[in-house]
């Protein structure tokens, strides 16, 4: 009877007094980490949603060289020495060895390319890019933070080159991976650590050409530890990267090195790569933003460097050390109608994210009990996220319209040169190859009947009103079989243009109606009018007649059709007759 009782006894102490459930354990979790959840799911989930709305299986610019033509020269037998010197030719200073492996690898296993998949992988290398960040970071709690500061400063749409064009973002976002990857390799001790590092290392460096800065960050960072054989290995490995490189490296005739004279403009256009993602591209504000960036960072760094810092610390290093060569490079180059270009925000972005994180790790270990700040500052977050995404909303069907409209034109004519927009300079060349792929049943454009986007949808205007403050010019109202074309520019004195915010309206007695015009880049108004977002107030639009009611209409121009729109009329008018 003794022995039973205390076998009775001892099975209660083996087993749990309280089986928890799934609800118990969503109540044990602190609501403030589920908050930081929300804020980090909520902004990739609504830049996923914007991607597989606008993301297009359509080739543009550069695909038709590094992607359509690789394709067809393996698809026609090219020798191993060709197929390598295709691989690893250097492109406007890049030798994108990485991109064009995967694309080949697309062929191999698959038979073919689809650029919509493309992009969606190329977006994945932007959200893998926050685990090397998270993996140092200690505790739940501050990996959570940094997850959702990191979501709030990178996942939104200043982006919108890289997010919908899979060749920006193939590139330019894995870059970032793979340099991000290896300076969190080099923090950690070890030779398998290094080994790691020198692996991504090379992959960034043979991405895009920033990826390079790498190997003197890396270095950097381990003279500063005195890791000395750690710094050899690495130095031989940076070596051998540079030589590879470097190996029949030539720069584009297009392209001019700067000067000595030139150090000011090329040092003002690095502080606004460093400010562009915070000051929302405002190219006046980006300057001071970016010397604001350098300041603090330099005072992060003389107060010491805590080791959950170390490869946040080294991300922001390698980020400004790739918007500097990226300054040195470009800086003549960039326009100055467009002087920020979409594609390189993204260091930006990355930069700041990994500051914030470290500023409020630093206070909240400063005064813990008393982060009243930590509200406002996510409360912050969340606002510019939503000004990023509101001022760039437009710019993911501008390029879906463009691409499908493009292909519209080929299906009808069997060329791109007489579509509205082109997708690549050389139609001609354009052309063979779309018609070389799909003969090779290696890539086909998509068919009439999914180009939803390619005709002049009508708009619904909500209430609006009419005013006399805009100015433009009607360069064209033509009427030829049977399509009406417009085509001009306009502008708001006091309103910041941009990409998606004019529609060509047509009043007459029977009503306003109002269509979605083609987006045309105009340089020549933005220098007259000495403001960079005039760039954006060209528009086309070639309407089939029989989208409009007999009658008499006036033209006019409107200015942001989806939200509070406003119209202006002019003096041009066309006649649709009776069918």
């Amino acid at each position: 009877m003794e022995s039973l009782l205390q076998l009775s006894f001892a099975g209660r102490l083996l087993r749990p007094a309280h089986r928890p459930t799934t609800a118990t354990v969503v109540r044990r979790v602190p609501w403030g980490r589920w908050l930081y959840v929300l804020l980090a799911v909520l902004p990739l989930g609504f830049v996923a949603f914007q991607v597989g709305l606008w993301v297009r299986n359509i080739p543009r610019w550069d695909e038709f060289d590094t992607v359509l033509d690789l394709l067809v020269s393996l698809d026609s037998g090219a020798s191993g020495r060709e197929i390598l010197a295709r691989i690893v030719a250097v492109q406007n200073e890049h030798r994108m060895v990485v991109s064009r492996l995967l694309f080949a690898a697309s062929y191999w296993l698959f038979g073919g390319i689809n650029f919509a998949v493309l992009a969606v992988l190329g977006n994945l290398f932007c959200v893998a890019a926050i685990v090397p960040l998270l993996r140092d970071t200690q505790g739940v709690e501050s990996r959570l933070r940094l997850a959702a500061i990191f979501a709030l400063m990178v996942f939104q749409l200043q982006h919108h080159e890289n997010l919908f064009w899979s060749g920006a973002s193939i590139d330019h976002f894995f870059v970032v991976l793979a340099s991000i990857a290896a300076v969190a390799a080099v923090t950690r001790t070890g030779p398998v650590a290094i080994a790691i590092g020198c692996g991504w290392a090379f992959l960034g460096t043979f991405s895009l050409a920033h990826g390079i800065v790498v190997w003197p960050v890396g270095m950097a960072w381990l003279c500063l530890e005195r890791r000395w054989r750690a710094a050899l290995g690495w130095t031989a490995a940076a070596l051998v990267a540079h030589a590879l490189f470097l190996a029949h490296f030539h720069i584009s005739s297009a392209h001019r090195v700067p000067a000595l004279g030139d150090l000011f403009i090329v040092g003002r256009f690095w502080l606004t790569l460093i400010g562009s993602s915070a000051a929302l591209c405002d190219v006046e504000v980006a300057p001071w933003l970016g010397g604001v960036f350098l300041a603090v960072t330099v005072f992060l760094f003389r107060r010491g460097v805590a080791a959950p810092e170390r490869v946040g610390l080294a991300a922001i290093a390698w980020c400004l050390g790739a918007m500097g060569m990226i300054a040195w490079g470009r800086a003549l180059l960039s326009p100055e109608w467009a002087p920020l270009t979409s594609r390189y925000v993204i260091l930006s972005s990355v930069a700041w994210a990994v500051l914030v994180g470290m500023i409020v790790e630093r206070a909240l270990v400063r005064s813990p009990r008393r982060a009243w700040w930590l509200p406002l500052t996510f409360m912050g977050l969340v606002a510019f996220n939503i000004a990023a995404d509101w001022r760039h909303l437009g710019e993911g069907r501008v390029l879906a319209r463009s691409s499908e409209m493009a292909a519209r034109s080929y299906h009808r004519h069997g060329t791109f040169a007489k579509g509205p927009t082109r997708l690549y300079p050389d139609t001609a060349w354009a052309d063979s190859l779309i018609a070389e792929a799909e003969c090779r049943e290696l890539y086909r454009l998509p068919p009439m009947d999914q180009l939803m986007l390619a005709q002049p949808l009508p708009l619904t205007l909500d209430e609006p009103a009419e005013i006399d403050d805009a100015e433009y010019f009607i360069e064209q109202v033509a009427t030829e079989e049977g399509e009406t074309r417009v085509r001009g520019w306009a502008l708001r004195p006091d309103h910041t243009m941009r990409r998606g915010d004019l529609a060509v309206v047509f009043r007459s007695a029977a009503g306003l109606f109002a269509f979605e015009p083609t987006q045309r880049l105009r340089p020549d108004v933005a220098k007259a009018y000495e403001r960079w977002d005039a760039a954006y107030t060209g528009f086309e639009l070639r309407l089939p007649q029989a989208k409009l009611p007999p009658g008499t209409f006036r033209i006019g121009v409107c200015f942001t059709p989806r939200s509070d729109p406003e119209y202006m009329m002019t003096g041009n008018t066309i006649v649709v007759p009776k069918q």
